[in-house]
């Protein structure tokens, strides 16, 4: 119920700058380029725990995020074929990637206004089809913070830049492709704070931009359709006219044409490739950062079994009575020994992993059961044992200790 105030300003920031736009007067204009659009799109969120190939395009997390789901929506006004100034919406989630892992949840939302550069229309491509932009802006982002030990809202500013692709479908819509790389201004979007200033991470993202405007005229970015134009003409003019209209369909040039084909071809095969090669390192990416986890993992598991195998042998056993079993030159055969008293005593004796330990002392390999407190606990142990191991008691400190 807190987060509904924020999420209605942020939302409230994009209809006010719709309406400054006044885009239902744009689209009341006649015979000029379609210069509003809305986009409604979803795709992933990347954050990285610095072990990317890719390295900080994948973001930057202290608990790595991988292939989230992201929903997001934008309005869309083109000031000129190569200028456009977007106000968009997104929301998703980033949570814990693996198991072991701390565990969190971070339902975020956000909003930005960016600065959009055509290149299709600054650089005059003239690609019908295709149209490569790049994006930067500012913006906000609120986020609910759920781990073991935090349940709290975040907001924050921060930064966002982006490339992607327009793909022609017809003058209403368009498909997009689009990367973008944003930096929070806070360290808890993965729910634990660590060296770093902030928190960044991508997003990937794909779906429609529907284009609004004149009828018959495509968005500003996209070059005008090809016309040809004709006019009511007399009997008497009709022979002088015929000879230019031969001219405006012969003025063709097919060399021309097949430049402009080659280079949307060449362009096509890059974006292909490009995307091949993003493939590729996410799979790398993944593949690194699985190798590096299971490293790490398996560390861990040697660190906790040397640690468990230092800790059944001490050269002071601490005070009290114990009841010793067996006595070894061999270190492996008293493992062996303290491994077969754990399965006997298992059910008669309270953290028998903990109270079954190895003396170790002028050679040899002491097996002691306890310790014990009082005497009467520790004979008791005794003659459940039935003598079966040759064991008796022993009281530490020793004697010769004292």
């Amino acid at each position: 119920m807190e987060r509904m105030p924020l999420k209605l300003v942020m939302v409230s920031i994009i209809v006010v700058t719709t309406l400054a736009l006044n885009p239902w007067d744009l689209l009341a204009q006649q015979n000029e380029p379609k210069k509003v659009s809305f986009t409604f799109g979803s795709g992933v969120t990347y954050g990285s725990a610095g072990d990317a190939v890719v390295g900080r395009l994948a973001g930057n997390f202290n608990v790595p995020s991988f292939r989230q789901q992201i929903y997001s929506g934008s309005f869309q006004y083109a000031f000129s074929p190569g200028f456009s100034i977007d106000t968009g919406v997104n929301f998703g989630r980033f949570t814990n990637q693996y198991d072991f892992d701390p565990s969190y949840e971070n339902d975020f939302f956000y909003t930005t206004v960016k600065g959009v550069t055509n290149l299709n229309g600054l650089l005059n491509l003239n690609s019908r089809f295709m149209n490569p932009y790049f994006s930067f802006g500012l913006g906000m982002i609120r986020s609910q913070i759920q781990t073991s030990d935090l349940d709290s809202d975040d907001l924050s500013l921060m930064g966002t830049v982006g490339a992607g692709m327009n793909f022609y479908l017809f003058r209403g819509a368009d498909l997009f492709v689009q990367y973008d790389y944003n930096a929070a201004g806070s360290d808890l979007l993965d729910g634990l704070s660590g060296t770093e200033s902030s928190d960044q991470f991508a997003a990937v993202t794909a779906g429609l931009r529907f284009n609004f405007g004149s009828s018959g005229e495509k968005l500003s970015s996209w070059p005008p359709s090809r016309t040809k134009d004709s006019a009511p003409v007399t009997e008497a003019d009709e022979p002088d006219e015929a000879e230019p209209e031969i001219e405006r369909e012969e003025t063709t040039d097919p060399d021309l044409e097949r430049q402009k084909e080659e280079r949307e071809r060449q362009i096509q095969q890059a974006v292909d490739e490009a995307y091949r090669d993003m493939m590729r390192q996410q799979n790398q990416n993944r593949e690194f950062a699985d190798n590096w986890r299971e490293e790490q993992r398996q560390k861990q598991l040697e660190a906790e079994a040397r640690a468990e195998r230092e800790r059944i042998f001490t050269d002071q056993p601490d005070p009290g009575h114990y009841v010793q079993v067996f006595s070894f030159s061999n270190r492996s055969t008293a493992e062996k020994m303290r491994s077969l008293l754990m399965d006997e005593l298992n059910d008669q004796l309270d953290q028998a992993g903990q109270r079954i330990i190895i003396h170790q002392v002028d050679g040899l390999n002491r097996v002691l059961i306890g310790s014990f407190k009082n005497y009467r606990d520790a004979k008791s142990m005794l003659q459940y044992l039935d003598y079966e191991y040759g064991a008796f008691i022993i009281t530490y400190p020793r004697p010769d200790e004292m």
